[in-house]
């Protein structure tokens, strides 16, 4: 997949949805609590050989939708995706002193093989190759408090230029969550869309086509 132009696409349940446009925080959790024990050793020797008390972090798709991540990140019907503009958030980033952000690296195994000591800041952005296909951005903060499940980081309503919701909401639930979104306060402008991604008019007028059931000239009207 290509990279995206200016944007992450954070994927999370709706609930995670509406407290981020609700409380205009983003969350980054502790990322002991992750599905892959690889990342999170990598990120916990980061930590100790740092001496942060605490450590969080957020990930997101550094690439247009899949029909992976939306099953991945978001696997019933309530699920959305977050497009968070990346010139707003680094710029964030960078003046709070305490995170850091980029793409990550995936790596083979005869690769991490050869880190060293001198390895220690690839740490926490080093994945193994086989997760290639999410094309992660990530970002984590540190802090000297005790560690906690996650870590509030305040957004403006800039930030975010859409709200995407996932391929499996029924059509009449989405048309109300996109009302819904637009009635919290300062959001009336945001965008909301719901993925088309197995379900798509075009494509399935291109099907048509191919099959003979629709002339080429009715496509354009």
């Amino acid at each position: 997949m290509g990279k995206l132009d200016g944007i992450v696409r954070r994927y999370m349940p709706l609930s995670a949805v509406i407290d981020t446009l609700q409380r205009r925080e983003i969350a980054l959790l502790d990322p002991q609590n992750w599905d892959d024990r690889n990342d999170r050793k990598c990120l916990q020797i980061y930590k100790e050989r740092k001496g942060y008390r605490s450590l969080y972090a957020m990930c997101a798709a550094d690439c247009s939708e899949t029909y992976s991540h939306w099953r991945i990140y978001t696997p019933g019907a309530d699920g959305a995706c977050v497009e968070l503009v990346t010139e707003h958030l680094e710029e964030a980033l960078r003046t709070r002193g305490d995170a850091l952000f980029r793409s990550v690296d995936y790596v083979t195994l005869p690769e991490v093989d050869r880190l060293s000591e001198g390895d220690l800041d690839r740490l926490p952005f080093c994945k193994r190759a086989g997760y290639g296909a999410e094309e992660e951005y990530r970002v984590i903060a540190w802090s000297d408090k005790d560690q906690a499940a996650a870590l509030s980081m305040p957004i403006e309503v800039n930030w975010i230029r859409r709200v995407e919701l996932n391929p499996w909401m029924p059509p009449p639930l989405a048309e109300s969550m996109k009302k819904t979104l637009k009635l919290i306060p300062e959001w009336s402008h945001l965008r909301v869309s719901q993925s088309t991604l197995i379900d798509n008019k075009r494509w399935r007028d291109a099907a048509d086509r191919v099959g003979g059931r629709i002339p080429p000239e009715d496509l354009t009207k």
